[in-house]
């Protein structure tokens, strides 16, 4: 018995990689495109006055060489001597260093807007107009630095990912919403246009350039929240009011691997393959029999398995087509499975985390349908006067082909002063996505 068990893990051990498996490994460790400058020292240190880009770097890179020093010092021993049970979890530990600390921008006011109050944000400023102009006082510094954020390409750590690696505060890039808002409630909508175009094609960048699942959403959540605000402002205006050119860019229709989460998923991975890697170290440095509960490699095959169908073809396609993607299938351990027997820790951790990644997909795709939206929207404002007897539900059959889905078609609302599309993340698939039509258009 015991010699036909010992085949049997053996076996299990040398088992090879399921085909699904080295698909999907192979895209997550493709390149990733970084055009560009990074925007990370900028994002990392938005809002902290008296620096210059070049000194932001310098701050950076310091603090970089700071983190590897602590991570390998102080992480690495602690990850070891909790995971064989020589440290209580509760243990104080000296903390990673941290890039700014005691130098982040005041919190934001509750009276500014969020990304999720968007739509809502103009009434919000024009209920109280001197209140949101006060509290954006102690906010000069984020608005002064969303110029040079907007310069940037891409978004890459410098930093080891891990559990405890400090990220940047992301809150501080809903702040210039309310300064947008402020500024057309006060009659300067060329501004608030410009900057909210500036401020969306910021949030497209980290959408699409980020290396975390973080930036992807986060991007997402700006770039969203900046045309719901557009759409506001902009239904309130003339026909012939110009738009600054930045426009045009921060909301064509999003590609295939803009709108997917590809980057993010390559981001999740390469953090999964640093813990496998700790892992496997600690294993043959301290507990050789660990060899018969965990497997790295067989780890990050199953990990990829989770992660990799963001960026294979069949999504990509599905994502152009506009096709809703797929829920991720619930994952049931199969102790029989052959990658399982030799590595049920690995398994048991891939099972637990696999349903936290559900979800994210079809939110990217209802961010390409939500900036369609406001594309047929400028496309209708943009062919008001020729087209200002035939009704709107007629317009849209001119739409152009990157404005078109054959899954969800654009349709105008019921009462008939919005334009309209089924959303695939909303509790229910036949609730809609909006966004409203100018008013100018509707008196015609």
């Amino acid at each position: 018995m015991l010699l036909v068990a010992a085949v049997v893990l053996l076996a299990s051990w040398l088992w090879p990689v399921p085909a699904v498996q080295k698909r999907a490994l192979a895209a997550l460790e493709a390149p990733q495109e970084r055009p560009g400058s990074n925007a990370y020292a900028t994002l990392a240190l938005l809002g902290v006055e008296g620096l210059t880009p070049e000194q932001r770097q310098a701050r950076v890179d310091a603090h970089a060489r700071a983190f590897e020093r602590w991570y390998v010092a102080e992480y690495v021993p602690r990850f070891n001597a909790i995971s064989m049970g020589t440290m209580d979890e509760e243990a104080v530990a000296l903390p990673p260093p941290l890039l700014a600390a005691g130098e982040a921008p005041p919190v934001a006011s509750p009276v500014l807007c969020s990304f999720g109050q968007a739509a809502e944000c103009l009434g919000r400023v024009r209920r109280q107009p001197q209140a949101v102009a006060s509290a954006l006082v102690p906010q000069a510094a984020v608005l002064a630095q969303m110029d040079e954020m907007a310069a940037h390409g891409h978004y890459h750590s410098p930093l080891t990912q891990g559990e405890m690696t400090p990220w940047p505060a992301m809150g501080p890039l809903q702040v210039p919403l309310s300064a947008h808002a402020l500024a057309h409630v006060q009659g300067d909508s060329p501004r608030a246009l410009a900057g909210l175009c500036r401020d969306a094609g910021s949030g497209r960048m980290l959408m699409a350039h980020g290396d975390n699942l973080l930036a992807t959403m986060v991007g997402s959540a700006m770039l969203v929240a900046n045309e719901a605000l557009f759409a506001a402002v902009l239904a309130e205006l003339p026909l012939d009011a110009p738009l600054p050119a930045a426009c045009a860019t921060a909301f064509a229709p999003l590609s295939p691997d803009e709108a997917g989460t590809c980057n993010g998923m390559r981001g999740e991975f390469a953090m999964q393959r640093g813990l496998a890697t700790l892992m496997d170290r600690k294993i043959q440095d301290t507990q050789r029999l660990g060899v018969l509960f965990y497997s790295g490699r067989k780890t990050l095959a199953r990990t990829a398995e989770t992660l990799g169908d963001a960026c294979l073809p069949e999504a990509r396609q599905a994502i152009a087509e506009d096709r809703r993607l797929p829920a991720p299938p619930a994952r049931v351990l199969a102790w029989w499975r052959p990658e399982c027997l030799v590595n049920s820790i690995g398994c048991i951790l891939g099972n637990i985390a696999a349903p936290a990644y559900g979800g994210y997909a079809n939110r990217q795709q209802d961010t390409a349908a939500q900036v369609r939206l406001l594309g047929a929207v400028l496309w209708l404002r943009e062919h008001a006067a020729r087209d200002a007897a035939t009704p709107l539900a007629e317009r849209l059959d001119g739409l152009p082909a990157e404005l078109r889905s054959a899954h969800r078609p654009i349709t105008v609302s019921a009462d008939g002063t919005a334009l309209e599309t089924p959303s695939y993340t909303r509790r229910d698939d036949m609730e809609m996505l909006r966004v409203p039509l100018p008013q100018a258009m509707l008196a015609r």
